[in-house]
């Protein structure tokens, strides 16, 4: 029986978002982008989301920056990858994010969110923490995947972001992407982000208010051991000079 222990947090309360951009955009964007960096700009403070993120994050990043062994310190010629997915459901909304390492190391996240949102707010929510995530281990080259195709054209600049609250998602999750030294995302099918999904929708079932912890044990055999096929009884009949026949 194989144990994984899942970390769900709670986001009591939404972020602080700017204005929204003045501005319509004009034309599509390449997916690839740099970012000319200061030399301070690696070491820049998180600003107020990580400044609010709970503990358990907090101890997530500080457990996997501990090992030794298996941590290994990003160059800058290395990639990260980061598939994240939103949920909103009658029951809460929560966001997946599953983030590897260049050596195939992953670390995820379920994060519940504490206040209302729409599906589309969730899939922003998830970028931002993914990201978040990635800047507080120092990330510098990230490749981002998500399967909403809405946010993923909003930040390629090929769909315009109408709704005011849309904008002000859009405008943070491109100021943080600056903070990359490079960066990509793209638009994958819902098939190719399975992890992050089930996250997303373990986040938005459970009604948590608060961190936990949650073993989920994987259980190789059923509880029950299969019966071995029965063999037919062969029916028989009497004839009237006494014989049996099948």
């Amino acid at each position: 029986m194989e144990l994984m222990t899942l970390a769900l947090d709670a986001a009591e309360t939404p972020p602080i978002l700017p204005s929204p951009p003045g501005g319509r955009v004009k034309r599509p964007a390449p997916s690839r982008h740099s970012a000319q960096a200061g030399p301070n700009r690696k070491n820049a403070s998180m600003g107020h989301r990580v400044a609010n993120m709970e503990s358990i994050m907090v101890d997530f990043v500080l457990e996997y920056s501990r090992r030794p062994i298996q941590h290994k310190e990003p160059s800058e010629k290395e990639w990260w990858t980061l598939r994240v997915d939103g949920a909103s459901r009658s029951s809460g909304s929560g966001v997946g994010l599953l983030l590897q390492s260049p050596i195939g190391e992953h670390l995820e996240q379920a994060i519940r969110l504490g206040f209302p949102a729409s599906n589309n707010e969730a899939e922003y929510e998830a970028i931002l923490s993914g990201l978040d995530l990635a800047l507080a281990l120092s990330v510098s080259k990230l490749r981002v995947y998500s399967d909403s195709q809405l946010v993923v054209r909003h930040v390629q600049k090929e769909y315009e972001a109408k709704d005011a609250r849309m904008a002000r998602y859009l405008t943070k999750v491109r100021d943080t992407l600056q903070r990359f030294t490079e960066w990509t995302i793209e638009k994958i099918k819902r098939t190719e982000n399975g992890r992050a999904d089930a996250l997303a929708g373990i986040a938005a079932s459970l009604p948590i208010k608060e961190a936990i912890l949650l073993p989920i044990h994987v259980q190789a055999n059923p509880s029950v051991r299969k019966l071995p096929l029965a063999i037919p009884l062969r029916q028989t009949k009497r004839t009237k000079s006494g014989r049996k026949t099948l």
